[in-house]
């Protein structure tokens, strides 16, 4: 009995002991949790459950205790989570594929409310925590390094938060059992750090939207349990070995996208036979695409827009039969218009008929991508195809008959093409939102479309990966338009323009079929000028159309459309917004009732036939209504107020009193509505062509000869001026030039009394002389002297009143080789860019050399940076400068032909005007000068401090020696420091700018980088995205340095906002 006693006693001092250890255990956690409340902001009270009053912390908001009353989860997501959409439903079990994170637990989540804070140390602390969830907060500071020692942690999610960390210092090894690391879009640095690949379990890595830089590490490929990776939106560079991929048989998801990856796509991704998706754009990938790819069955979403691919593509890609998004460009440039450089990938092929065939395919995406041969005609069972973008390519053959068969296709754009053949009037066009064939060679009438079933433009409710391309690509295409579309209306385009179709306008069947469905509040776009359209141009009443309309937009500009404009047209057309019928041989009065619509914004009835009185109406400026009547038979009488009506809008019409004799040179030829001006000064010629007629020859005579009258009246007065000014000896007097120049002589005199001309690149409006230019500049006087460098001195010279130009006197003594320096001087006189200094003309003999350039009153970019602290520059005017200079490297080195080398990029050859619009001088003067001597140029051409390390070994110069100079003017620009400044006198030999930047950011100490205001203004993450181009530019390994291009693309990247 007493043995039975003495156990029982025991036993109760055994759970006493118990008792008291899970006491102390609860006691400790629950005051452990109340310390990481402390550190945290909880603005919507969150956290209210969290007190020491609630005795059991395990009920507490987001705590999840295990079976030992320890905690064992920490579940706390913020009010942007539905942002990510992975609280949506998914296919997919362990991983929402058209986020960047995992598919997370949503019953805690608290929709518009978030934590804010830090994350205190004391996370350390819970031993047995294995799963931490903090994502899309706005938790700060330091991600705490007590994490790493959590040796039961199973997932760590603290995606979108402003948490930061040296990513190379993380040690990784005690996380044996980490499944998922997801610190996405805070701010981390550093590179991966190699105690990583001790995570043998992990499932999903997501780093995406940090700055974290250098390779992607190998063994990233050898995880054979990983299912997601996401990259994205980082600074890693460097190649990826072609036998990276060699253990993903269970990888699903991968997104590299918007790097600097360069090299060949490996082919190694054919190994993971469970891929879904595929995200590698915006890098530099070079090569095929290959052929590999076509192993990957289960892919849906391949994205390899925005690199440098060529060769053909694969036909393999036709054994994907899940591929439901193929994405090879996204260059929405418009066939570059504005003269823009072309960024992207540039294949050799057509589209692979396999490819067309995928039975799964919704979006195919490869505009202005080179593609050439036949256009598809077979699409298979195109039951799921919805958007088809091949525009800007070299594409022919037809396209009637072929997209019959796919009546959820609401996105067609194969404009600027080689199209041909008629339309197909079963094309479901009402279903269509944007539908573009134009600037081919189709012919034949434009149809009235049948009625077919109507598959909605609201059809694009749920969200998954497909959705957000679907509605990525039609939200851009729209922006790209140039209509003044209302902002938050939808919108159906369809364009027409450029090619050859006859027949009359239809009446807009498609509107019919959309507007009967009950789909109202839109605006509408048919757009089909530059063909050969005739009749009527106002045919059948849409007013019933019109209740259903937010607007109709109507461009059939250039074509032969004659009758007149009826006199209802106010009642049946009210819901017309723009209408755009120059060019054609609309006769009749315009009606008063089409002026004085309501809601008609843009009106273009310019080069018709119309007559009458003009209808004044709204045509006053104040009233905000755009026209253009110019060229046609009105008459009437303006009143004499210039501020009543613009007559630059009615030009050309010889009965209209006061608005006849306008000058042809003030026409406004940049507004929209000034459409058909745009060579007014050059040519007034009629459309005969095609039998459209333009103005007849009595208008021509009217017009043109009072102007030409005026204009020799003008041009002889001036030249009589001009010659009563000028002294008879032109040469400056031997006193005064000795007062004013350096050592070099002055040009000779000349015995010949004819003036010297000057070889001229461009007009200036005066004519240009060895002597107008000599005398202009003060005999080259140092009172006119506006800088100096290694070629020679610059002197600004006004050569009348209102025209100043640059004259560059080159610091060179030409005794031989002067047919060859022509030569070469009239070939960067060719050269024409919005961000070079434009070279007017140039003058060369063996006594006298000099260049003569555009002047720009906003100084060189080395006067800016030295000014800077006396007056405030925004970081967006800092930016606009960088990126105008890389835009000229980047066409000087990859759009001349031959391409050109700059080798002397330093502030001081930048140069700005008023708008601090940058403009680089000097291009091409180093290779120009090379085989002549002068008193600088030795084997190295530029300036200490900007000059490449391998280029001054070396004197082999490069487009990186370029990149180098670059990314030092760079550093300068947003700092305070000059390249070789003076506070660095106390470092060693060889302490550069460079240095400074690259110890600041190895020290965490980024900020202290740039300019006073610069950092405290804001935009802290965009700063440090240009710091880090600047020493990615400066990089001491020329094959780390970015090229031009990738430098135009990253800057392009981190545009700022408008306000910063």
């Amino acid at each position: 009995m007493l043995g039975v006693s003495a156990m029982g006693g025991l036993v109760l001092i055994s759970l006493s002991l118990c008792l008291i250890s899970g006491e102390a255990v609860d006691l400790s956690e629950k005051s452990q949790l109340l310390e990481l409340k402390n550190a945290i902001v909880d603005p919507h009270n969150l956290l209210s459950t969290w007190k020491s009053t609630n005795p059991n912390h395990c009920s507490w908001f987001g705590i999840t205790c295990n079976l030992h009353g320890r905690v064992s989860e920490l579940r706390l997501p913020g009010g942007n989570f539905a942002k990510s959409g992975s609280c949506f439903s998914s296919k997919y079990s362990d991983l929402a594929l058209h986020g960047f994170g995992i598919v997370r637990d949503c019953s805690s989540f608290k929709k518009g409310k978030s934590l804010g804070g830090k994350l205190s140390n004391v996370i350390g602390k819970f031993s047995e925590l294995m799963v931490l969830s903090l994502p899309f907060n706005q938790i700060g500071g330091e991600l705490p390094t007590g994490i790493w020692g959590l040796k039961n942690l199973e997932v760590i999610d603290v995606e979108g938060n402003s948490m930061t960390a040296n990513l190379s210092m993380i040690d990784f090894t005690h996380l044996k059992n980490l499944k998922v690391l997801n610190l996405g879009f805070n701010r981390l640095f550093g590179e991966i750090p190699n105690s990583l690949s001790d995570c043998q379990d992990l499932s999903v890595l997501n780093l995406a939207g940090n700055r974290i830089e250098g390779i992607v590490p190998a063994f990233l490929g050898n995880f054979v349990k990983l299912k997601g990776i996401n990259l994205s939106l980082n600074r890693f560079m460097g190649s990826l070995m072609d036998g990276f991929w060699s253990n993903c048989h269970v990888l699903e998801h991968v997104d590299l996208s918007s790097n600097f990856l360069n090299g060949k796509i490996p082919k190694s991704f054919g190994n993971c036979s469970k891929l879904r998706t595929m995200l590698l754009f915006s890098n530099s990938f070079s090569g095929n695409l290959p052929f590999e790819l076509g192993n990957l069955r289960m892919l849906e979403i391949l994205d390899v827009s925005r690199n440098n691919l060529g060769g053909i593509i694969p036909t393999s890609i036709g054994n994907c039969l899940n591929l439901s998004i193929l994405v090879l460009s996204t260059d929405f440039s418009d066939h570059h218009r504005d003269g823009s450089i072309k960024d992207g990938n540039f294949f050799e092929s057509s589209v692979p008929l396999q490819v067309a065939m995928l039975p799964n395919l919704k979006l195919i995406w490869a505009p202005n991508a080179n593609l050439d041969g036949e256009f598809p005609r077979n699409w298979g069972d195109c039951q799921a195809l919805r958007m088809v973008n091949l525009a800007g390519n070299h594409l022919k053959g037809e396209i009637s008959g072929v997209f019959e068969n796919c009546p959820n296709l609401r996105f067609l754009n194969v404009s600027s093409n080689r199209i041909s053949g008629v339309l197909d009037e079963k094309l479901h066009l009402g279903s269509m939102t944007m539908f573009d064939v134009s600037r081919n060679l189709m012919f034949g009438s434009i149809p009235e479309f049948t009625i077919a079933p109507f598959c909605g433009l609201n059809s694009l409710h749920r969200f998954d990966h497909e959705t957000v391309y679907l509605s990525y690509f039609a939200h851009k295409s729209r922006l790209e338009n140039h209509l003044p579309f209302s902002r938050f209306t939808r919108a159906m385009i369809h364009d027409f323009s450029d090619n050859n179709f006859t027949g009359s306008i239809p009446l807009f069947p498609m509107i019919s079929e959309f507007t009967s469905l009950g789909r109202t509040g839109i605006d509408y776009a048919f757009l089909a000028g530059g063909n050969m359209l005739s009749g009527g141009l106002f045919h059948g009443n849409l007013s019933k159309i019109c209740n259903n309309l937010n607007g109709l937009f109507i461009n059939v500009s250039n074509n032969i459309i004659s009758g007149e404009i009826p006199t209802n047209v106010g009642v049946n057309w009210k819901c017309l917004k723009f209408l755009d019928a120059s060019k054609n041989q609309i006769s009749g009065q315009i009606p008063v009732s089409l002026v004085n619509l309501r809601n008609l914004t843009v009106l273009l009835l310019n080069n018709n036939q119309l007559s009458g009185e003009v209808p004044l109406g709204r045509l006053d400026l104040k009233s905000g209504f755009k026209f253009n009547f110019s060229f046609n038979n009105l008459s009437g009488s303006i009143a004499m107020d210039r501020d009543a009506i613009n007559c630059n809008r009615l030009i050309g019409n010889p009965l209209l009193r006061r608005c006849q004799f306008v000058s042809l040179s003030s026409v406004p030829t940049q507004e929209p509505w000034a459409v058909g001006l745009e060579s007014l000064n050059s040519t007034v010629s009629s459309n005969s062509n095609g039998g459209k007629k333009g103005m007849s020859s009595f208008e021509l005579v009217l017009i043109i000869v009072p102007s030409v009258i005026v204009i020799i009246l003008i041009a002889l007065i001036i030249v009589y001026l001009y010659l009563r000014k000028r002294k008879p000896n032109s040469a400056v007097s031997g006193s005064s030039a000795a007062a004013g120049m350096s050592s070099r002589p002055p040009p000779p005199p000349r015995s010949s009394g004819q003036p010297e001309p000057l070889v001229v690149f461009k007009e200036i409006g005066v004519e240009l002389t060895l002597d107008s230019v000599v005398q202009a500049t003060g005999n080259f006087t140092s009172r006119n002297c506006i800088g100096s460098g290694g070629f020679g001195s610059t002197y600004r010279a006004e050569i009348s009143p209102g025209t100043t130009v640059a004259v560059k006197r080159l610091t060179i003594e030409m005794c031989q080789g002067l047919p060859q320096f022509n030569a070469e001087i009239r070939s960067l006189g060719r050269i024409r860019h919005p961000n070079l200094v434009t070279l007017i003309g140039y003058y060369a003999s063996s006594s006298e050399m000099f260049l003569v350039y555009n002047y720009l009153a906003g100084g060189n970019l080395e006067k800016f940076i030295l000014e800077r602290s006396i007056r405030v520059i925004g970081f967006k005017i800092l930016h606009k400068i960088a990126l105008d200079v890389a835009n000229a490297l980047y066409f000087l080195h990859d759009q001349c032909k031959p391409r050109i080398l700059h080798r002397d990029v330093k502030p001081s050859n930048i140069l700005l005007d008023e708008d601090f619009n940058a403009y680089l001088s000097d291009f091409g003067l180093a290779r120009l000068l090379d085989d002549f001597e002068t008193h600088v140029t030795t084997g190295v051409a530029g300036t200490f401090g900007y000059v490449a390390p391998e280029y001054a070994l070396t004197c082999h110069a490069s487009e990186k020696a370029d990149v180098y100079s670059y990314g030092v003017m760079l550093l300068e620009l947003i700092s305070d420091k000059r390249a070789l400044d003076s506070s660095f006198s106390s470092q060693e030999n060889g302490y550069t700018i460079v240095s400074w930047a690259v110890m600041l950011r190895q020290e965490g100490r980024a900020q202290e980088v740039f300019a006073a205001g610069l950092w405290e203004a804001g935009a802290e993450d965009i700063l440090v995205e240009l710091l880090h181009l600047g020493l990615q530019c400066t990089a001491e390994s020329v094959a780390m340095r970015p090229t031009m291009r990738q430098v135009v693309r990253k800057l392009k990247q981190i545009q700022p906002a408008s306000e910063c």
